[in-house]
C-alpha cells in the first residue's frame, strides 16, 4: 500500500493515535481541528458542542479561521445548518448565498466559499458538529464525508474520555483535600 493511495486512512490512523494518547480535552479538540484541516487542505475547521440547553452551538476548538469570524455572534442550534443536529452531514456549496448559513456576509469576508458540517454523535445523541471550511467552491465527495464522519465519531469518544477523566480527577482531588 502506497502512502499516497490512502491519505484519509493514514490521517485517520494518525489522528486516532494522537487523540487516544491524551486526556486533555482542550488539547484533544485542537488536535482534531488542526489535523482535519491540514489533511484536507482546507481553509479552516471548527468543532462545536451544544450548550447544556441544546439551544446554541459553542465553538470549543478552531483552526485556520480568524478570531473575528469565530466571535461573529451566537450560533443558534435551530438556524445554523440545523440538519446536522438531526444526525446528517450537510454540504453547503456556496456559503455566501445558502439560506442555511446563519452568517453569510461574515463567511464571505472570511473568504469561505463552501462548508461541510458533520454531526458529532455520542451514544446515539448528537452533541455537536465538526465543520470544514474551504476557500473555493467545493463539491465534497463521499470519501470526504466518510473521513469527516469518522473523525467526528472519534472526536465524540475522545470528548467523553477526557470529560470522564476530568471528573474523576476532580473527585480524587476533593477526596485528597478532605483527608
Amino acid at each position: 500500500m502506497k502512502e499516497s493511495e490512502y491519505p484519509y486512512l493514514l490521517a485517520f490512523m494518525q489522528i486516532t493515535r494522537e487523540i487516544s494518547s491524551s486526556l486533555d480535552l482542550k488539547g484533544v479538540l485542537h488536535l482534531i481541528v488542526k489535523s482535519t484541516c491540514e489533511t484536507t487542505g482546507s481553509k479552516g475547521c471548527t468543532l462545536m458542542l451544544l450548550d447544556e440547553k441544546g439551544q446554541r452551538l459553542e465553538v470549543k476548538a478552531s483552526f485556520g479561521l480568524s478570531d473575528q469570524y469565530i466571535g461573529k455572534g451566537p450560533l443558534s442550534a435551530d438556524r445554523s445548518i440545523s440538519d446536522t443536529l438531526k444526525g446528517e452531514p450537510v454540504i453547503i456549496e456556496d456559503a455566501t448565498s445558502d439560506p442555511r448559513v446563519q452568517y453569510p456576509q461574515e463567511a464571505k469576508q472570511e473568504g469561505i466559499a463552501s462548508i461541510v458540517s458533520v454531526p458529532i454523535v455520542l451514544r446515539g445523541k448528537v452533541i455537536g458538529v465538526l465543520r470544514l471550511y474551504t476557500p473555493v467552491l467545493c463539491r465534497f465527495t463521499h470519501d470526504d464525508i466518510d473521513f469527516l464522519s469518522a473523525i467526528a465519531m472519534q472526536g465524540g469518544l475522545a470528548i467523553e474520555n477526557a470529560k470522564m477523566y476530568e471528573h474523576m480527577k476532580e473527585n480524587y482531588d476533593k477526596l485528597m483535600a478532605s483527608i
